[in-house]
């Protein structure tokens, strides 16, 4: 066998671990991954891993990555690298603690920690870095680790710090609109009017949905922008109130109490919802979805069920509910693992990191793209007596693998 159909099996297995290993559902599902058929490469012989590390080591592999995260950071950054250090522990363990060797490095959350850390991972011989988290600090890494470094896998969701060889392994909320809106207007749905927070996050869902609407037939009939007080939410209401009447839709790109909080101002104004479809993305999760008004709504996310063994393994092991974005770093350390299993440091390449079919991962199917942003497979939820029910599966590969 040579190494490129080794590494193959390898990495179908092991991406998709929460898949084969835990989720037994999923027996004999085909999994979405694999290399393209090529000359392989010559066997590699292991090496001597460089010493001292800086940071805290986990696994005893030959191949060495780097971890970084902010688990100095202020505010909830530092829980969520306590939560992402947690998870890379949780993949190892079920790679094989001797599949690899991780290097936990602290970025403090800044850009000068991120820099620092990336530098020192490449002077010890990392195969990879996994992380950093933040926006800036994807940016400071690249910059830190210059033209020609080992593959970086970023957990930014800020598309424009993507850059060859510098992949975010995220949730692009650009990705999310399109699919809602992609689905609503297959479903018959062409005048939206749409309510976005102010800010670069209103702004990617306006101009997406506009872009997927147009090309359906239809448009972004009226949009309201609002901040995060009364006075500005009943401004933009006020914006909106008469393209409502005829619109078919209404898209609350935003979570936690916001849906609810519109609706309900809505509705206080005379303004009559029957007939129109709420449409919102994965925000909604942290919503109240048992709010009457937000029934029959429809928005896109990760495949829940696959995401929810994940945490609920997490729990087990940590005794806390992990947020989305550990689920990211269980994946990455698991394609890590692949890596190294089967082809030591040599395997760490942009073409197999870019492969088309992609990987299966704790929320679904993924890839990479050359310019460094991924592509996803969302799934499409109803909000049903309190409850999100799947009425759109995610799709389980990429169109044009092969």
């Amino acid at each position: 066998m040579s190494l490129a159909q080794a590494l193959r099996a390898r990495i179908s297995s092991a991406a998709a671990l929460a898949c084969i290993a835990f989720l037994t559902a999923c027996a004999g599902q085909p999994v979405p991954s694999g290399l393209p058929t090529r000359a392989p490469i010559a066997e590699p012989q292991p090496a001597a891993i460089p010493a001292p590390v800086q940071g805290e080591v986990i696994g005893t592999g030959e191949t060495r990555v780097a971890l970084l995260v902010p688990l100095s950071a202020e505010g909830n950054g530092r829980a969520i690298g306590a939560e992402l250090k947690n998870a890379a522990q949780l993949a190892l363990a079920d790679a094989g603690l001797d599949s690899l060797q991780i290097v936990v490095k602290d970025t403090g959350g800044t850009e000068t920690g991120a820099a620092s850390a990336a530098a020192s991972a490449a002077a010890e011989g990392s195969a990879m870095i996994i992380g950093p988290l933040f926006a800036a600090e994807v940016r400071a890494v690249s910059a830190a680790l210059g033209p020609s470094h080992a593959p970086v896998l970023g957990f930014s969701s800020d598309r424009t710090v993507a850059a060859p060889g510098t992949y975010l392994n995220s949730f692009l909320p650009e990705d999310l609109v399109r699919r809602i809106i992609s689905y609503a207007a297959s479903q018959g749905v062409r005048k939206v009017v749409a309510l976005v927070p102010n800010g670069p996050a209103g702004d990617l869902a306006e101009t997406e949905a506009r872009r997927v609407l147009q090309a359906a037939g239809g448009d972004v009939t009226a949009i309201g922008r609002y901040g995060y007080d009364n006075a500005s939410v009943m401004a933009a209401l006020q914006e909106v109130a008469l393209a409502i009447g005829e619109a078919d839709a209404i898209f609350i790109p935003d979570g936690g109490n916001t849906p609810s909080v519109i609706t309900t101002a809505l509705k206080g104004m005379g303004i009559d919802l029957s007939g129109k479809r709420l449409l919102g993305n994965g925000q909604w999760t942290s919503a109240n979805l048992t709010d009457p008004s937000l029934q029959g709504g429809w928005f896109a996310d990760v495949d829940q069920a696959r995401l929810n063994i994940f945490k609920g393994r997490y729990r087990q092991r940590f005794g806390t509910e992990p947020s989305v974005t550990a689920s990211l770093a269980y994946d990455s350390v698991i394609l890590a693992a692949a890596f190294a299993r089967q082809g030591g440091k040599p395997a760490f390449t942009a073409a197999n990191l870019q492969i088309p079919a992609g990987f299966a991962g704790t929320t679904g199917t993924f890839r990479f793209l050359p310019d460094g942003t991924n592509q996803r497979g969302y799934a499409i939820y109803e909000v049903t007596e309190g409850a999100a029910r799947l009425i759109s599966p995610a799709p389980s590969s990429f169109a044009g693998a092969s």
